[in-house]
């Protein structure tokens, strides 16, 4: 079995592999990558969170259509430091899984099909109640069309950038409608969430900052996570 801890070359082996394997040529740390990853295993950086951090920058890139060819492990810096402080503060959640997990999780078009449904049912109840105007389950209608309207095939990766942008467009329009005091209670809490960020990069912060205000608008208003991984 591994070491809990892997020593410096074989943590340094396993990440300069998982940015090949994404980069897709042969690649050599330069002295630059081996101080940044020496840097991540003394700072206790798990080597599964850079590998996952790698590969999500890896996906996002491809998701936004950039081309050329990545010349440094910095290129993924923020990306570890971003999954690393969400995960150590606990704000992760379900971890992500790897897209031949993703393979096997339910149909994409029956998952595709429920989260529509879903954002379907929230409206109905918001109508039924009279708490949001109109204008806010009109956006509600607006993602769910945008959920039906997704392709069904193309990679799993591919959908799940889809639904994290139309979540991210959603709960951005649905936080400029609530009303001060609602608001102020999301600040509140993601401001309890964050907690002590002395020492963290402010872009870093300002990540998180988004990703939880994203949960708390959810929570709040009962919307469903745009996501195909559940559990």
């Amino acid at each position: 079995m591994e070491d809990a801890v892997p020593d410096e070359e074989a943590y340094a082996t396993k990440v300069e592999e998982a940015f090949i394997a994404e980069r897709g040529t042969p690649f050599l740390l330069s002295p630059k990558d081996w101080t940044l990853i020496r840097g991540w295993r003394e700072g206790g950086i798990p080597v599964d969170v850079v590998i996952r951090a790698v590969r999500e920058a890896f996906e996002k890139r491809r998701a936004r259509g950039q081309a050329g060819k990545i010349s440094s492990i910095s290129y993924c810096a923020s990306s570890v430091e971003e999954l690393w402080e969400m995960e150590r503060r606990g704000l992760v959640g379900k971890t992500r899984e790897t897209a031949a997990a993703g393979a096997n999780a339910p149909a994409k078009e029956e998952s595709l099909a429920l989260l529509s449904k879903s954002l379907r049912a929230t409206n109905e109840q918001f109508a039924a109640a009279g708490e949001v105007e109109d204008s806010l389950r009109r956006l509600i209608e607006k993602a769910a069309a945008k959920i039906e309207a997704m392709p069904r095939e193309g990679p799993f990766e591919e959908s799940e950038e889809r639904l994290a942008a139309i979540e991210a467009s959603l709960v951005k329009a649905a936080f400029s409608r609530l009303g001060p005091k609602q608001k102020e209670l999301i600040e509140s809490r993601v401001t309890a969430d964050l907690g002590d960020v002395a020492g963290v990069s402010p872009a870093v912060v300002e990540r998180m900052r988004r990703a939880l205000t994203r949960r708390e608008v959810r929570l709040l208003l009962g919307l469903p996570a745009l996501t195909l991984l559940h559990g």
